[in-house]
């Protein structure tokens, strides 16, 4: 468990080069839908390690700057709630539309929270920091952005989208939001946690509290 709660980002992007690999050689005979949502959950991947690897000091920005705490290294968000949270985020939410590309909702709800980050990234996080970069900008950006757009073109151009879907779709994902990342981080929030994030994952937001 130490290894993973150290590593789990690390595994996340060997995850997501494997998953290029096979699309690379899978394209033609995937559906676009399925090709899509294979990207986007790449792109959550990337998201991680971008987040908690490299650069990897947003659970310093997420804690010191954000929430002013007096423990920006392991309140509210710690190692073990990051982890917890993003396998959970990234090996379910966005991995299960994989599974199942013709319900069109389920796949509508992790596009709709990719462009969602951008909120987060580009707008809240960087106007509170005084920024134009923040750890999870550049995937939502170049990754997420893009590949949510393409996604909604194929399927709205194939007539596969009802307006059940994008009901359902919306509702899917305020609900995934408000479950995975509030109440998420407020259940498994901890100030005597042992695990802690490290110097470099705290970032310049150690003293900021």
């Amino acid at each position: 468990m130490n290894a993973l709660r150290k590593y789990w980002q690390d595994f996340g992007l060997l995850v997501a080069i494997a998953v290029g690999v096979y699309l690379f050689m899978e394209w033609g005979v995937l559906t676009a839908p399925r090709r899509l949502l294979w990207l986007s959950f790449i792109a959550i991947l990337v998201h991680q390690f971008e987040e908690y690897r490299w650069p990897g000091y947003f659970g310093g920005l997420f804690n010191g700057l954000i929430f002013r705490s007096e423990q920006p290294e392991r309140y509210p968000l710690n190692p073990q709630s990051a982890m917890v949270i993003n396998i959970v985020i990234a090996y379910l939410f966005y991995l299960l539309p994989v599974a199942f590309p013709s319900v069109v909702w389920l796949g509508l709800a992790p596009i709709f929270m990719g462009f969602f980050q951008f909120i987060w990234h580009g707008i809240f996080a960087n106007v509170k920091a005084k920024t134009i970069y923040n750890p999870g900008l550049f995937s939502v950006v170049f990754l997420h952005i893009p590949i949510g757009g393409w996604y909604l073109d194929e399927i709205i151009a194939a007539r596969m989208v009802t307006a059940w879907d994008w009901i359902i779709g919306t509702i899917y994902f305020i609900a995934a939001v408000y479950v995975l990342i509030v109440k998420g981080n407020m259940w498994l929030k901890n100030k005597n946690t042992p695990y802690r994030f490290t110097h470099r994952q705290v970032g310049p937001y150690a003293h900021k509290s």
